[in-house]
């Protein structure tokens, strides 16, 4: 565009001097100056009217990939709630097929029929085995529940078995190994799930500070997670104190986490059992303004309901 007002100036200057040694054709001339003029105005303008929609579709654009972003962070979040719940369905499931079998004096699935001596000429009949006496079910120690139920993520490959961490005592630093550039951080992120789905704490508490510890440069959405898992170990291990200082650092490092509504509930949960009732009403509140569709906050309302008395 430069150049072209160049050629253009030029052109008008070379009219000029012509013009000048020319005795007639003056009124001409001006004329055709004052056009070229109003013809430059004119593309100038238009310029930047096309600068200007250009730099507004672009920010449109940027906005739109900022909003699918956010929306592709909930769906990953809202897969990964499903397939906890999946897991935890399984169990129960699991769990009630076992007390069955045991009732009717049955073998389940992949368990060994037990040996019998049959006399000749007899008939055996295996009675049920008499049920045990139930203890009476107690009242719950805490009136309200954490929230998120037992964490499964799917790893592109199957890993294998591995030993249980040995548990150590409380006051030995969790000592952090070397990192091999082949390892994949999800590898130990899963170990400490699976930790932790089996009522691990201790070693779960351990695999998720390690992690964190040995992968800083992971992906910030499985740092969240192991940090939020980390926080969860503490509050079933009754350290309700740490817990809530482990649930302000994930809500103050990784703001744009799915788990931060389950995090600012669970936080609140672990301020009710310390007795801090005031500030578990405001995280509960909290909850429900700035999450007020999630499944944390439907909880948050029926908890906060329980701690006003209504």
């Amino acid at each position: 565009m430069t150049e072209c007002k160049w050629v253009m100036v030029c052109a008008v200057m070379a009219i000029i001097v012509v013009a000048g040694c020319e005795t007639t054709g003056g009124n001409q001339m001006q004329t055709t100056v004052y056009d070229t003029h109003r013809r430059m105005v004119k593309l100038d303008r238009e310029l930047e009217d096309s600068v200007g929609r250009l730099n507004e579709t672009t920010a449109t654009l940027l906005a739109r990939v900022d909003e699918s972003d956010q929306q592709t962070r909930m769906l990953r979040g809202l897969l990964e709630e499903n397939q906890q719940q999946l897991e935890t369905l399984s169990r129960e499931l699991r769990d009630m097929r076992t007390t069955l079998y045991r009732h009717w004096g049955l073998t389940t699935p992949g368990q060994a029929a037990p040996v019998r001596d049959v006399v000749p000429g007899e008939v055996t009949v295996e009675r049920p085995e008499p049920l045990q006496p139930t203890a009476p079910q107690t009242e719950p120690r805490h009136e309200l529940l954490d929230s998120a139920p037992i964490p499964t993520e799917q790893l592109t490959a199957p890993l294998e078995e591995s030993p249980a961490t040995p548990t150590e005592p409380e006051e030995a630093p969790v000592q952090a190994e070397p990192v091999t550039p082949a390892e994949d951080p999800r590898v130990p992120y899963q170990q400490a799930q699976r930790s932790y789905s089996q009522d691990n704490f201790e070693t779960a508490l351990e695999q998720f500070d390690s992690f964190l510890q040995r992968f800083p440069d992971a992906d910030p959405d499985l740092k969240a997670n192991a940090q939020f898992w980390k926080a969860k170990c503490l509050m079933n291990l009754e350290r309700y104190a740490e817990s809530v200082q482990t649930f302000e650092t994930l809500r103050g490092s990784y703001q744009s986490s799915t788990k931060i509504p389950f995090a600012m509930h669970n936080q609140a949960v672990a301020h009710s059992r310390l007795g801090q009732s005031v500030e578990a009403e405001r995280l509960m509140q909290a909850v429900i303004d700035q999450f007020p569709i999630s499944p944390a906050a439907d909880q948050a309302r029926a908890d906060l309901r329980k701690l006003r008395g209504e």
